[in-house]
């Protein structure tokens, strides 16, 4: 692995290795993501002057013209196919620090990740000056920034940003779950699908005793206000020969669920970032550490195999 640093322009310098740039962007989760600096000689990098002044052109002064710009330049060098730079430039006008977003979009598409945090912290800013409501998991952006932190390898980063970005919401999905699926199991049956929708989810649970279920549902429900008294929970009863999601547990890691928000992108950073760090961990010598942090994981996500395979792997 090279570690020795790129040797890059002085107009790349400028617009990516500002510290600022990598320290704490987000008053909603204060994590710092300096170790990202500097660029190594395995990092993937365009640094083109023509690129980077367009790219400090709209920074400056954010408008159609330099929006236009940044188009026409990631278009001709590669990072947007000319279709979609002719599609964006019909409607540039309706983009505001959005336009950041996509950019930064770019940039992860083409495995520059670096790069594409840098212009994922003006959205962020941007949003949280003027939506301090703001919830890390409404907005995309968020999940976006742990996906470039998950494959950047900066794996403590990244944990921190997803359980930040989630709370305690995943735990309290796992206690119901759970629960569910037991009083499932009784009735020969399991959980096929789970939709959710701000606070409220539905579950799809497969039973050989439609009758017997409805009969418990009440005393279920009320289990489950028990525990996440904000959530509104609702039930659909299937027979065990209707066929289930088009995707399945054998061919998919992940058990089918439909989500109206990101929870479900910073589910799966939280899970990979988990295990990466639990692989750092091995190598290190420290597997019973490891081992908690993968017991984590399959605890978000028990369809996982591929989780419980490796701590049964392990000494």
């Amino acid at each position: 692995m090279k570690t020795e640093a790129l040797i890059l322009s002085s107009g790349f310098q400028k617009l990516y290795y500002d510290d600022a740039v990598f320290t704490p962007f987000s008053t909603f989760i204060p994590i710092s993501f300096q170790r990202a600096l500097p660029f190594l000689a395995g990092d993937v990098v365009m640094d083109n002057p023509d690129l980077v002044e367009a790219e400090e052109l709209h920074l400056a002064a954010r408008s159609n013209d330099t929006r236009l710009g940044v188009i026409e330049a990631y278009s001709r060098y590669g990072l947007l196919p000319e279709t979609e730079a002719a599609s964006l430039k019909s409607i540039v006008n309706d983009f505001d620090a959005d336009f950041f977003e996509l950019m930064g979009t770019q940039y992860a598409n083409a495995g520059m990740f670096k790069c594409a945090l840098r212009w994922y912290r003006e959205v962020i800013a941007d949003l949280e000056m003027h939506c301090p409501n703001a919830s890390a998991d409404s907005e995309g952006v968020y999940a976006s920034v742990g996906y470039c932190l998950y494959s950047l390898g900066l794996f403590a980063e990244a944990i921190a940003w997803s359980k930040a970005c989630m709370g305690p919401q995943p735990m309290a999905d796992a206690i119901c779950e759970s629960l569910i699926g037991y009083e499932a199991q009784k009735l020969g049956g399991a959980i096929q699908a789970i939709e959710r929708s701000t606070n409220r989810v539905r579950y799809v649970v497969s039973t050989t005793e439609p009758a017997l279920a409805k009969q418990i549902t009440p005393q279920l429900m009320a289990a489950l206000k028990a525990r996440v008294p904000f959530e509104e929970f609702y039930f659909d009863w299937v027979g065990n020969d209707t066929p289930g999601p088009e995707l399945k547990p054998h061919v998919y890691a992940f058990k089918p669920e439909f989500h109206g928000s990101n929870t479900r992108r910073h589910k799966m950073n939280l899970i990979f970032a988990t295990c990466g760090q639990a692989e750092i961990l091995i190598q290190r010598g420290y597997v019973p550490e490891a081992k908690r942090l993968l017991w984590e994981a399959a605890l978000l996500e028990p369809g996982a195999g591929f989780i419980r395979e490796r701590i049964e792997a392990l000494p």
